[in-house]
């Protein structure tokens, strides 16, 4: 049977392996026949597949094994002793089960095995005073109707004795009774038995003869099988299957049937326990086997020896197909990890009055087994985060026009050399209005903070640590403690975490994971003379800058560098360790990270190249330093630190973290101030000096005078082939403009697909640092008042200049309003 469920394949393998160790173990009884824990083992292992057996439905096999359990119960009672007698029925029992099984792998079912004979076999050894017992019948699949022929062909015994399954010792003993017994039930089945043999008696070792395989399979019939080989026996040379061919006894069908059959492997010998230990211990020989071949091949491109080359090439070949195969056998379903949720989906779906139905997709996908462990408790967290905060009660989801049942989807498949497991809800979504006055409740961020967010950075904030959105305490959230471990741990194992909701239709979360943790693809750089080496999953681009047509700007020593119109912070690494070297701005590469879901550029002298890199984890001590992630050996046998991009980011200040925020105690004070460490961009709009954040900043433009156009009382220019609204800031805020020239400085800010210009006089600096915010002295169209480089600087309300250059930007276009041309 090629399809076997997961389930009865597991049973018939570990079986197979019972039954094994029971011939060892009843060889042994028979040895030591007062032996109370050989009869305790066998006791159980007959009880093991008694249980299993019952359980998947399989009545003949519950049926012999549970006469052998009473059998068994008695010997171990000490009511009847132990003989050569009991030994030989239990091993005949064994042999049942044996053929059972065999059925079941075959055909997924019992067949016509008959038990009876082995059954009433170890009833009367259970009667006292029980006589010498006869072996039963042999159990086979053949139809019982089945004639066979009267007297074997003696030419025909000694081949079906030499292909015989070898037995025990023990099953010796059982020989005299075995010959005395009547033999017309099994007669047809010797020379079935020896239908795939060669007249001299050899055959392969573990393959099952064509003409047994045709009969059980009901492809040929005993008695043709039989005939055929008698004629193979007296000297015709044609395969057994073309004498029943030719003569019209079978189909080519089944012939094929047969034949694939016989070709196929056992259950029981189709797979092997292996240790863990040993699985582990593979995987890091093959990582120092990696090593080697890393600096095999350096070494033959220095030698730029042909021969050498092509014989390190196939290593490099053979190492990868050996990497890939050690990989696989540490690989698991991550359906092992799943089949624990329903239950507590469940239970807490209940706890909280709801109704919940999980569904379950690409539950096959293969995670290593390492891995999956630091996954669970995450992925757990998801799932009650999902059903607390996720789905609503039934009399609200009734009311919102859904069905009151909701459903939680776990999704897992592989995306870019990682796996992503998604946890999906059909719930009301995030509230982001109620996230962001819940981080400001809680002192994570401020009012004015919030007012310059996009909706994705505010949803972002639930990964803070100590954000809740609950109510109340309660033994399933409220706490502030789960999500920001859900980012640590994820994190720690290379991977990243990310949501996406829309209000009233759901919430997903998503975690991007790595195959494994031993070996991974990296770009190794140089910087003041040391290698470091960067995880090729946070490598997104590398640019070159030649101080020409790529180059670095600076604004108040603020290195930063305009990618495709949009202003990339960076950082210099040879600064972040303190490494001495001659500080350039041109002939460097720039290596553009994503962390935090924020993108930086990283400065670096030298890209050297690619590679498969074998992670060693370091001591407790680099560790604590927080800026490397592990360490590896090179091709040249040097070792290289592994950097931690996330790390990198917050120690630059470049993701978004949280900082010292005052708050007045006095209810009356007329002023409030706020301290918080933003990048600005600043700009000159008249007389005055007004600061955007730099997060809002898409891109910098200037644009001729003589392009910019009206439609109706706005202003606008053709950009990108679209129609970008323009608003000038003079205007806006009542400013006196500067003196016109022939160019206009734009600020772009986009977002879902929709663009808008904020034309300001001129561009005076980049800045990062701490201001105290000011929010009793604004006016209308300004979010506060700080001093930046000693001058006195407004924040602009981004949002309330967007809503002048365009009053419709925050709304959804009506398909009424999207008219072709």
């Amino acid at each position: 049977m090629d399809d076997l469920d997961d389930i009865i394949q597991e049973f018939l393998v570990e079986s197979h392996e019972n039954l094994d160790q029971l011939d060892r173990d009843l060889v042994s009884l028979e040895e030591e026949p007062q032996s109370p824990e050989l009869i305790s083992r066998i006791f159980r292992t007959i009880h093991t597949i008694k249980g299993t057996s019952g359980f998947l439905a399989f009545t003949n096999l519950e049926a012999v094994t549970h006469a052998g359990e009473s059998l068994l119960s008695r010997l171990r009672d000490g009511t009847q002793p132990v003989t050569a007698d009991t030994i030989s029925t239990l091993l005949a029992m064994v042999d049942t089960v044996r053929s059972l099984l065999s059925a079941i792998e075959n055909t997924g079912g019992e067949g016509a095995t008959g038990i009876d004979s082995v059954v009433a076999m170890i009833n009367r050894q259970m009667q006292p005073g029980a006589a010498e017992p006869a072996t039963p019948e042999p159990a086979t699949a053949m139809d019982p109707a089945t004639p066979a022929p009267a007297t074997p062909e003696p030419a025909v015994a000694a081949p079906v004795k030499a292909i015989r399954r070898k037995r025990a010792p023990a099953r010796k003993a059982a020989a005299p009774a075995a010959a005395a017994a009547p033999a017309a039930p099994g007669a047809a089945a010797a020379p079935v038995a020896a239908a795939g043999a060669q007249p001299g008696g050899g055959r392969f070792e573990g393959r099952r003869p064509v003409g047994e395989l045709l009969v059980e399979q009901g492809g040929a019939l005993a008695a043709d099988v039989a005939d055929a080989l008698q004629r193979q026996m007296e000297g015709d040379k044609r395969q057994l299957a073309t004498i029943l061919l030719d003569e019209g006894k079978t189909s080519p069908a089944a012939v094929a049937a047969a034949l694939h059959a016989q070709g196929r492997r056992s259950v029981a010998d189709s797979a092997i326990r292996v240790d863990v230990d040993l699985l582990d211990s593979l995987m890091n020989l093959v990582g120092e086997l990696v090593l080697v071949r890393n600096q095999l091949m350096r070494s033959s491109t220095e030698a730029h020896d042909p021969a050498l080359t092509r014989t390190t090439q196939r290593l490099n070949l053979i190492t990868s197909e050996l990497q890939e195969g050690i990989m696989k056998t540490r690989m698991q379903p991550i359906e092992q990890l799943w089949s624990k949720l329903p239950r507590v989906v469940r239970d807490l779906s209940q706890a909280c009055g709801k109704q919940i139905r999980l569904a379950m997709e690409g539950k096959e996908t293969e995670l290593d087994r390492s891995l999956l462990e630091a996954v669970k408790d995450p992925l757990t967290h998801l799932v009650r985060n999902a059903v607390d905060h996720g789905v609503e009660r039934p009399e609200e989801r009734v009311g919102a026009g859904k069905d009151p049942q909701g459903t939680l989807t776990l999704r897992a498949y592989h995306e870019g050399g990682h796996v992503t497991v998604e946890v999906a809800d059909d719930g009301s979504g995030i509230d982001v209005a109620r996230v962001a006055q819940s981080a400001v409740d809680r002192g994570l961020v401020t009012a004015a903070q919030v007012g310059q967010m996009s909706p994705r950075e505010i949803m972002m904030l639930v990964f803070q640590p100590g954000f809740s959105t609950a109510r109340e305490v309660t033994n399933v959230s409220g706490r502030g403690v789960g999500m920001d471990v859900v980012k640590t741990n994820i994190e720690r194992i290379g991977g990243a975490v990310d949501v996406n909701s829309e209000p009233g239709a759901g919430t997903t979360w998503r975690l991007t994971i790595p195959l494994t943790l031993a070996i991974i693809q990296a770009l190794t750089v140089e910087c003041a003379g040391e290698r470091y080496v960067i995880p090729q999953v946070a490598v997104h681009e590398l640019v070159y800058i030649d101080g020409k047509s790529t180059r670095i700007e600076y604004a108040s020593d603020a290195p930063v560098y305009r990618l495709r119109g949009k202003l990339l912070p960076l950082v210099r690494l040879d600064q972040m360790f303190g490494l001495t070297g001659e500080r350039r701005d041109e002939g460097v590469y720039m290596v553009v990270l994503q962390a935090d879901a924020r993108r930086f550029g990283m400065i670096v002298d030298r890209v050297l190249n690619t590679e498969e890199v074998v992670v060693k984890a370091l001591n407790a001590r680099f560790k604590d330093i927080g800026l490397y992630a592990g360490a590896t050996i090179l091709g040249d046998g040097k070792v290289a630190l592994i950097l931690d991009v996330a790390s990198l980011a917050r120690r630059s200040r470049l993701a978004a973290a949280s900082s010292d925020r005052t708050r007045s105690s006095d209810a009356g004070q007329a002023a409030a101030a706020a301290t918080s460490v933003q990048r600005l961009l600043v700009t000159g709009v008249g007389d005055r000096r007004v600061a955007i954040p730099l997060d809002t900043v898409t891109r910098l433009e200037e644009f001729e005078r003589a392009r910019i156009e009206h439609a109706g009382s706005r202003q606008v220019v053709q950009y990108r082939e679209e129609i970008l609204p323009l608003v000038r800031l003079a205007d806006l805020l009542g400013a006196l403009p500067d003196e016109p020239g022939d160019t206009v400085p734009v600020v772009v800010y986009s977002e879902r697909g929709r663009s808008a210009g904020l034309m300001v006089d001129k561009i005076v600096d980049i800045v990062e640092e701490t201001a105290t915010v000011r929010t009793d002295l604004h006016e209308d169209g300004f979010a506060g008042t700080a001093v930046i480089q000693q001058r006195v600087t407004e924040l602009l309300d981004m949002r309330r200049a967007i809503l002048a250059a365009d009053p419709n930007f925050y709304a959804e276009i009506p398909d009424e309003h999207l008219v072709e041309a």
